[in-house]
């Protein structure tokens, strides 16, 4: 594509020479004795400069990069991989930005408060979102979806891809008496310093958002279960062994494995991705 004309250098600078020259009431002239008004005869050349700028990608904030594989993407590594999920841990430095293409459904989820700047496909990548701790988020696959860390502090969270299409937040809602689709994220806990449980419907799975106090448990798993930690985690199994997860390191747990007594002497927090089993449809 040819270099956008250098005398125009912004949209401003076009509109600006169209408002001065509509002030002085000037019509430029063709070869026929036909008079236009300014403003349509350098629509075009307004329209060339969005053009110019559009294939400059980011310089107007449009996207225009080919998404890459997660696998292929440096900032992306394999925790785990089994039957039903993927494992990753994405880690942004300050200035970096990731756009993968995912071709399942998955969730994220943030392990510190963040702003990061983020958006899907084709949309531009110049929107911040307020993303805090913790948060949960379910996205449909079958698209790209691009980060990019504006901040001073490094970005990270743990991406979950279900390898069974039906874990979804679509289905029956008992509300409304159809088929739709349901929340796509957990909000904040209304008390982030006591004890909550709070969970997300993925027909398939259910992801939870649990903060446990000093003596208390993690329940058994009903279902096979992904342990992801948000805060160090540290948990009894006998008298003399433990298990200890730093925050985004993850754990799989088999359905029926027992309680997990806590032995942090603090609060823990972490998300819990169970499976649904038959008869396990809570």
């Amino acid at each position: 594509m040819p270099p956008c004309p250098s005398r125009y250098n912004t949209p401003v600078d076009i509109y600006q020479e169209i408002s001065r020259l509509q002030a002085e009431n000037v019509f430029l002239r063709l070869e026929k004795p036909i008079r236009r008004p300014v403003h349509t005869c350098l629509l075009p050349l307004l329209l060339l400069f969005l053009a110019c700028g559009a294939g400059q990608g980011h310089g107007l904030g449009l996207q225009t990069k080919t998404a890459m594989l997660i696998t292929a993407d440096p900032h992306y590594r394999l925790l785990l991989e089994n039957a039903q999920v993927r494992v990753f841990s994405l880690t942004l430095p300050p200035g970096t930005e990731s756009f993968v293409r995912h071709e399942h459904n998955y969730l994220t989820v943030t392990l510190a408060d963040c702003a990061p700047i983020m958006w899907r496909n084709e949309e531009s990548a110049i929107q911040h979102f307020q993303v805090p701790k913790g948060e949960i988020h379910f996205f449909f696959g079958g698209s790209a979806h691009g980060i990019r860390n504006d901040s001073t502090a490094e970005y990270r969270n743990v991406t979950v891809e279900f390898l069974d299409p039906d874990v979804t937040n679509y289905g029956w809602r008992y509300e409304s008496g159809k088929y739709d689709f349901g929340p796509s994220a957990l909000n904040p806990p209304v008390d982030p310093e006591g004890h909550f449980v709070n969970s997300l419907n993925l027909e398939k799975a259910v992801a939870i958002d649990i903060q446990l106090l000093p003596k208390e448990s993690l329940p058994a798993a009903a279902g096979p279960q992904l342990l992801i930690a948000i805060t160090p985690l540290s948990f009894s199994i006998a008298s003399d062994f433990s298990i200890s997860l730093a925050p985004g390191e993850v754990l799989w747990r088999k359905a029926g494995e027992p309680v997990l007594p806590s032995a942090g002497a603090s609060r823990q927090r972490l998300a819990v991705i169970e499976f649904k089993t038959t008869g396990n449809t809570h």
